[in-house]
């Protein structure tokens, strides 16, 4: 659980930083979200769906969302909390 926690430390903190939010903790994964609000959202009734639309604040929360993953990875390898378990035996 320690291992899992430290990581979780990572991701919530970035994630957050970014807009995000990690609503889930799945296992071994973590399901992290971004939620468009409203008014950037219409209903299609050619498609019979919810679309969204394209404007500067929707990009930018996909750009975060995709930042966010970067930063992700590069924080966890970079992690001095995460450099103990490189060597660990029962997670190798």
């Amino acid at each position: 659980m320690l291992f899992v926690n430290e990581i979780g430390e990572i991701v919530h903190g970035t994630v957050d930083r970014y807009s995000g939010a990690a609503n889930k903790n799945i296992g071994d994964a973590f399901l992290l979200v971004w939620k468009f609000i409203k008014e950037d959202q219409y209903y299609d009734s050619q498609t019979d769906s919810i679309q969204i639309k394209n404007c500067s604040r929707v990009n930018q929360l996909a750009d975060m969302s995709a930042i966010s993953f970067i930063l992700l990875v590069s924080g966890l390898k970079k992690s001095r909390k995460m450099v103990k378990y490189d060597e660990h035996v029962g997670l190798n």
